[in-house]
């Protein structure tokens, strides 16, 4: 078989494409990624193996992108000496036909024709399965990413495989007959045994086993119960003597006595225990008033003898300071001068300050007076400019008559105008001379003056005295020009009545004085904002901060005159004058104080040094007195004497107490209660329990009969006999049947190892030209890669690497095609970028292996590496 062309129409993502003059040999489609070289392999795949009626996601997918179409193929092949061309179209009016010479088919017909050309079965429902209805197809076509993916997915291709193999070595143990011995031995293998050689959970074997066990177990049941029958009536026996020894003894009301007895003595206990926690806390009271009074008393002590200490200390360095005052008394004449001159001149200043400070007070509250004033002003100012403009405001009420307005009125004014010129140019102008004292009326019976003109504008009666009446009607477009003036005098009515005014002379007045209001207003605002730029709000606070900071400065005096900036002058020039002079008598002092410095450094700490020991003789005086004011020395001996009487009293009556609680053993007393409260309890549970487990045993000895059991035990042991005999016949029946299963599975392994020949022999020289020296080995039953021989060593070809394993896959791929084609079965290979891994020697390589298999099979090389197969000599065909 071969494919001589194919064509797709709104197919997947191809809406077009058309493929022809496939040769026999080798033949390369180039298209880049996303061009539909996949497509192409999908596209053969329906087309031989997808029904066209067939529905479902597989079938949806054929459908062009985006659009509403049918997909339809077209594929014209050879098979033996014969020319087929299929159609088919899916989805939307599927169709069918298969045409060849002398011939034609369509609709379902053609299904099964190709299922029978091609050796392969439809799915009973739903899409076509690569591994499970294409047959030897699904190993032949290779879809991209699945050439080095672990194995070939041989799936149901491996019985055209087997079938073939079978025709070229003949069937031996892989045949009909063989097939079938195994099956029946299989069958009987499997009774006993699963896959993995266990014994199988339905195999009589195991039931024999789990029935023998079950009866063994119902036997060791029934036996226990009859044991378990004869100790409970022994044991209903011991608890009934149990029972009635405990009534015999009167066990229960001894106990409850003596129990009542321990919880007596356990009260006098506790009233005991609770009189010595009082006696101890009652000593340690005493013990810590004791101890305070005591610690006064020596704090009384030691503060005394501080005091006489620190007036001894005093004393003498009162008399130091004497003989060092007398050694420096000149010295210290003068610096007391300076230092009364210093202390005069720092009064002078103080003064002097003093002053200026008020002076200066009394200028800022002046300023600050002033500036409240000023800002008082400011807010009344700005409070009649508001009241302005609010009048403005109200005066402002009613339409507004601005610019824009007065324009529209002088338009409709002008209107107006021109068209009563263009009226009066238009209109005929009358002038009566009537004779005599004759005279002319118009039609409201006014007198018109004889010799006046007269414009008729528009039909008009005149009444002649003595002739009748006169009936004017204006020609042309008087009229229209009569109509116009009146919209226009009409409009301009309208709007003078919208604005509220009789004139435009009126409405000029109202806008002048609109304009008046709007400067007058822009004014007056921009003065109160020159008035009050911060805001009125900001300016009240401002005022209120003023007022209070006013209201906290002191008062002037009453009749005193106002201060001016001259008397500031005068008094910053006294202020200045007397710092001068405290200046020069502090320098004068220093430098007094630094010529006398180690004799005043002397006395300065004789001074420190007898004022700190006169003063800390007088606190420790003030302190003795004051503790002696609080309570005399002799009191706190007094104190601490009857605080020793009392710890001492507090102490016999805790050893009183001490002695009785010993005396009364409390430990000796808890242990018997609690034992006696514990005897009690065991005693009633024990009572309880007797009785309860009496009535259990002598209610299950009744439901129970020893009897029974008998009979059940003698029959359980002749069930079991039995059973034992059919498990050791169907034992030697088992190993009978894994023996002869086994013996056949060797055989039939030995017997592949001679029809997988035909495979080795055909891949043999396809490896040679990639791996030279190497072999491969295949599974025996499911016909996949095992693993590769080369250089001495077995690779589990898993573990190969990508390349190596498309490598090897291909050249396999390309053997079982062979097999295939020598047993009559319609051969094709297509490589769907199978070769993505290799690298460009062995790519080189795997050419020859394509060059040398296209010899005897058509194979098709679908890549979107167009230079990988330029030197591969074969046409190649783009999408």
């Amino acid at each position: 078989m071969y494919l001589r062309s194919l064509k797709l129409t709104d197919f997947a993502g191809i809406s077009s494409a058309e493929l022809t003059l496939f040769e026999p040999g080798l033949n390369v489609i180039v298209g880049d990624n996303e061009a539909g070289k996949s497509t192409l392999l999908t596209a053969l795949r329906a087309a031989f193996f997808q029904r066209h009626r067939a529905t479902g996601e597989a079938v949806k997918a054929l459908a062009p992108y985006q659009r509403q179409a049918r997909p339809e193929i077209h594929v014209d092949f050879k098979l033996a000496d014969t020319v087929y061309s299929l159609r088919k179209a899916f989805l939307q009016r599927p169709e069918a036909e298969l045409t060849w010479p002398g011939g034609s088919l369509t609709g379902d017909a053609v299904e099964e024709r190709l299922a029978e050309l091609f050796r392969f079965a439809h799915p009973g429902r739903g899409e076509s399965k690569l591994d499970s209805h294409q047959g030897a197809f699904g190993l032949l076509w290779v879809e991209q990413g699945r050439s080095n993916t672990g194995g070939l997915d041989i799936g149901v291709g491996k019985d055209a495989v087997t079938a073939s193999l079978e025709g070229e070595v003949g069937q031996i143990l892989g045949g009909e007959r063989g097939r079938a011995m195994i099956g029946a031995a299989k069958t009987l293998h499997d009774r006993f045994f699963t896959d993995t050689g266990r014994v199988a959970q339905a195999s009589p074997v195991r039931q024999a086993e789990q029935l023998l066990e079950e009866l063994r177990a119902d036997l060791a049941v029934k036996a226990a119960a009859r044991t378990d029958f004869e100790e409970k009536l022994q044991r209903l026996d011991g608890r009934r003597a149990t029972l009635r020894s405990y009534e015999r003894d009167e066990a229960l009301a001894k106990a409850e006595a003596a129990l009542e007895a321990a919880e007596e003595r356990a009260r006098q206990t506790v009233g005991l225990e609770g009189a010595m926690r009082e006696a101890t806390r009652d000593l340690q009271h005493s013990l810590a008033r004791r101890d305070g009074v005591a610690e006064r008393l020596k704090q009384r002590d030691q503060l005394a003898a501080s005091a006489a200490a620190a007036q001894q200390a005093s004393e003498v360095a009162a008399a130091a300071l004497l003989e060092t005052r007398a050694a420096r008394e000149g010295e210290q004449a003068a610096i007391a001068a300076a230092e009364a001159e210093a202390a005069a001149a720092r009064i002078a200043a103080e003064t002097a300050e003093a002053a200026d400070d008020a002076l200066r007070a009394s200028l800022e509250r002046a300023r600050m007076a002033t500036e409240a004033e000023a800002m008082g002003r400011r807010l009344r100012d700005a409070g009649e400019i508001e009241t302005r403009l609010a009048a403005l405001q109200a005066e402002s009420a009613g339409p507004a008559i601005d610019a824009a307005a007065i324009k529209a009125l002088e338009a409709a004014e002008r209107k107006c105008r021109d068209a009563t010129i263009r009226l009066s140019v238009t209109a005929p102008v009358l002038v009566f001379a009537p004779s005599g004292d004759r005279t002319v009326r118009d039609a409201t019976g006014a007198v018109i003056a004889a010799g006046t003109p007269h414009r008729v504008t528009g039909h008009e009666r005149f009444d002649l005295d003595g002739f009748g009446s006169l009936t004017v009607e204006p020609g042309g477009d008087a009229a229209t020009l009569r109509r116009e003036c009146d919209a226009a005098e009409a409009a301009l009515a309208a709007l003078l009545d919208r604005l509220g005014v009789v004139s435009i002379e009126e409405s000029r007045a109202r806008a002048g004085a609109a304009e008046n209001r709007r400067i007058e207003t822009a004014t007056l605002k921009a003065q109160a904002a020159a008035l009050l730029p911060e805001g009125r709000a900001a300016a009240e606070a401002a005022l209120a901060d003023l007022s209070a900071m006013l209201a906290a400065l002191p008062a002037p005096a009453p009749d005193g005159p106002s201060p001016s900036p001259a008397d500031q002058a005068t008094a910053r020039a006294a202020r200045n004058a007397a710092r001068t002079r405290l200046e020069t008598a502090t320098a004068t002092l220093e430098r007094m104080r630094r010529a006398a410095s180690d004799g005043l450094a002397t006395i300065a700490r004789a001074e420190a040094d007898e004022a700190h020991r006169r003063a800390e003789a007088d606190r420790l005086r003030r302190d003795v007195a004051e503790a002696e004011a609080v309570r005399p020395r002799t009191a706190l001996a007094e104190d601490l004497a009857a605080a020793e009487l009392d710890r001492a009293a507090k102490a016999a009556v805790l050893e009183r107490r001490q002695r009785d609680l010993a005396a009364a053993d409390p430990a000796t007393v808890q242990l018997t209660l609690e034992a006696r409260r514990k005897a009690l309890a065991e005693i009633r549970r024990t009572v309880a329990a007797l009785k309860e487990e009496t009535l259990r045993l002598e209610g299950e000895l009744e439901a129970t009969g020893a009897t029974a059991l008998g009979e059940d035990v003698a029959r359980l042991e002749g069930e079991i006999g039995a059973v034992e005999s059919r498990l050791a016949r169907l034992r030697i029946e088992a190993a009978a049947a894994a023996m002869l299963h086994a013996t056949l599975i060797a055989a039939r392994r030995e017997a592949r190892e001679h029809w997988l020949g035909p495979i080795k022999t055909q891949v043999t020289p396809y490896l040679k030209l990639i791996h030279p020296g190497a072999a491969i080995e295949l599974d025996d039953s499911t016909l996949e890669i095992r693993s590769l021989h080369r250089a001495g060593v077995e690779e589990d070809f898993k573990r190969l690497s990508a390349g190596a394993r498309e490598q090897v896959a291909v050249v396999t791929r390309l053997a079982l095609a062979q097999v295939l084609k020598k047993g009559g079965h319609p051969t094709a290979v297509i490589l769907d970028d199978a070769l993505v891994n290799t690298d460009e020697k062995r790519l080189e390589r795997m050419h020859l292996v394509l060059r040398l298999a296209s010899e005897t099979l058509q194979i098709i090389v679908l890549t979107c590496r167009e230079r990988d197969f330029r030197d591969l000599g074969a046409p190649i065909q783009r999408l």
